[in-house]
């Protein structure tokens, strides 16, 4: 069975494939301090591959997504 997801910004259904975390770090010289006090960003990017019915895979953020049913069932139904 699948678990179908709701992304809210368009209402549109996809069948969700998985999870993942991507992760960045990036460095670059400062103006005064050079490679000594070298700028520093990071962060982590949460993400889900969904489906479309196409079969187009896309990734979308996990905070723009809800879970609508998993295997037919919906939520209040499992939890119940």
């Amino acid at each position: 069975m699948a678990t179908i997801v709701l992304h809210k910004e368009t209402g549109k259904r996809y069948v969700l494939i998985g999870t993942g975390l991507g992760a960045f770090k990036s460095t670059r010289p400062s103006f005064f301090g050079g490679n000594l006090f070298p700028n520093e960003e990071e962060g982590e990017i949460p993400v889900a591959a969904v489906s479309d019915e196409n079969g187009e895979i896309i990734w979308i953020y996990t905070n723009e997504l809800e879970v609508l049913e998993i295997d037919g069932k919906t939520i209040k139904e499992l939890l119940s």
